[in-house]
């Protein structure tokens, strides 16, 4: 009888630790697949994820974003979305840090403008090229 009890809760442990590995496999596939486009379809998501990871059919794709309960993850694969997802996330602060230093040009430039275009003129020509270069 005890052992029953204890068979029954390590399978229930096993259960609920696939059950955390799929959801945690499910939320990085969303992070990496990142924002769609207004006319792009979900199966098209799942195409280009699995042209992204190398390896993955787009079924594959699919039964891990819908968490499906058949399908067990592999530990391989959860770090393959993990070292994904935390490249994504360095690009999106490249991206976002870039933008902050663009939008601090342009108010420096107003502002510089607003005091005395003439006076300022040779710093704001200084600041313009630093945009070009940035980008």
């Amino acid at each position: 009888m005890r052992s029953e009890k204890s068979d029954r809760s390590s399978e229930e442990k096993m259960t609920v630790g696939r059950q955390s590995t799929l959801t945690e496999a499910a939320q990085l596939l969303r992070d990496i697949a990142g924002e769609r486009a207004a006319d792009e379809s979900v199966k098209a998501v799942f195409r280009r994820l699995s042209r992204r990871l190398k390896g993955w059919s787009d079924s594959r794709v699919r039964d891990i974003w819908y968490r499906d309960e058949r399908v067990s993850v592999r530990a391989s694969e959860v770090e393959q979305l993990r070292a994904m997802a935390k490249a994504e996330r360095r690009d999106d602060a490249g991206t976002n840090e870039l933008q902050e230093l663009r939008d601090r040009i342009s108010r420096l430039e107003r502002l510089l403008e607003a005091n005395d275009e003439a006076f300022h003129s040779p710093t704001l020509a200084v600041l313009r090229d630093q945009e070009r270069q940035v980008g």
